[in-house]
């Protein structure tokens, strides 16, 4: 099947204070530290719950850094507000607050917040299709996060790091972190990241034609979600439910349950999960051969995936709208859409390739100071973030568009599991 199940990214950084800090108690606070940690712990629940939030808490935290010259208050404003924009599809400029968040917490040694700041950067590249470049963020933000000593932190991207092994179809690798991770958040009783966790064996399980285990999951995942109050958590359970509905070719079902996803996703202006939410719906219709109603969808998907600039969707839609037309023997529209299909693919392919190199010269940093011992302070970090790595062959360029240019037409059995 190809439905999107999207990922609801595990976050495990609870302060201890969920349900009792509002963003009213909040802003009465005027204690510099007690203020970081009461957004801390408002960022946690905003990004679970409520995104749009993200920028009013990122303007407010900024403004008070600046008025109390409390630096941290000011870097931690930028990480809130690099979220927000990543989950907004503005990636450059989200990875860019981000990226200042993570210099600052490496230069003072602060491992919470550096093991926290890697798993927002892997969480961005994951969501523009740079899987690559994710699982380096994500296994870098586990290295960092086993220097602390507790134990959340350790694990706060494991769960990540195995969606991302199931993108690069690293399926065993995938489901093996994903069983270690499940059984610590038990122990933790982290049941916001318990479901989340049963709900991607599930998926992975689902795939696999494994239908008997996949349903177990599913109903592990869906009892897990009714102990916690995070509404993407649901979203996705629902997501899931529609999925193993249309496995079980019970059509209408999954009908109801992929709308119930949408519905949560729209109220929450989850932009992702509304195009993931949206693509399931047109593809649902595209498997019945209701092909004009699914065209109509798909095509919704498609617009507000270039409104926002998330280009793998774009991909994945257009893809879907040439295999409508073929259906439909309408070869001047397969004509149209598959042009576009490959303009697209190629913006991809340009993007993806820029991101990766400047995404390896950091990573490269990360292991040539751990040699060397030198001080970050030392480093010239705008080189960082400089463009394509000079030098580059041009025959692996070459080979490179030519495996990304090459439509890859979908079949109903290939999957694309995405937050």
């Amino acid at each position: 099947m190809k439905f999107k199940l999207i990922v609801v990214f595990t976050i495990l950084t609870s302060l201890g204070l969920n349900g009792q800090v509002t963003f009213q108690s909040y802003l009465s606070t005027v204690q510099p530290d007690r203020k970081l940690y009461e957004a801390h712990s408002l960022w946690e629940h905003f990004i679970r719950n409520y995104s749009d939030s993200l920028r009013f808490l990122a303007a407010d935290l900024y403004h008070f850094g600046e008025v109390n010259k409390h630096k941290s208050s000011q870097i931690f404003s930028k990480r809130i507000l690099g979220c927000y924009l990543v989950r907004k599809g503005d990636f450059r400029n989200g990875e860019k607050e981000l990226k200042t968040a993570l210099i600052f917490h490496r230069k003072n040694g602060d491992k919470v917040n550096e093991t926290e700041d890697l798993n927002e950067l892997g969480i961005a590249n994951f969501l523009k299709g740079d899987y690559h470049s994710a699982q380096s963020f994500f296994q870098r933000s586990l290295q960092i996060g086993k220097e602390v000593s507790e134990k959340k932190y350790m694990i706060l991207a494991e769960l990540n790091l195995a969606k991302t092994f199931d993108k690069l179809n690293l399926i065993d690798r995938a489901e093996a972190i994903a069983k270690h991770y499940l059984r610590e958040c038990q122990i933790l009783k982290k049941y916001e990241s318990v479901s989340n966790a049963y709900g991607f064996l599930s998926d992975l399980a689902l795939n696999a034609k494994k239908i008997k285990l996949a349903k177990e999951y599913l109903n592990k995942s869906l009892k897990a979600s009714l102990l916690t109050d995070n509404k993407l958590i649901l979203a996705q359970v629902y997501a899931n439910l529609g999925a193993f509905a249309a496995e079980s070719n019970d059509f209408g079902q999954a009908k109801i349950h992929f709308q119930k996803s949408l519905d949560i996703r729209q109220k929450m202006n989850h932009v992702k999960g509304i195009i993931e939410a949206n693509f399931n719906l047109a593809y649902l219709e595209y498997i019945q051969n209701n092909f004009l109603d699914a065209e109509k969808l798909f095509l919704h998907t498609l617009e507000i995936a270039r409104k926002n600039e998330f280009h793998s969707d774009q991909v994945d839609a257009l893809e879907m709208l040439v295999e409508i037309q073929k259906a439909l023997k309408n070869k001047e529209l397969e004509v149209t859409y598959l042009k576009e299909y490959l303009d697209a693919k190629s913006k991809q392919a340009e993007i993806l390739y820029q991101n990766k190199h400047e995404n390896e010269q950091l990573i490269d940093y990360f292991e040539d100071e751990k040699i060397s011992g030198k001080s970050a302070q030392t480093i010239n970090h705008s080189s960082f973030w400089t463009g394509f790595l000079i030098g580059f062959s041009s025959l692996l360029l070459i080979l490179l568009f030519y495996h990304l240019l090459t439509p890859r037409l979908s079949e109903l059995e290939n999957r694309n599991y995405d937050e």
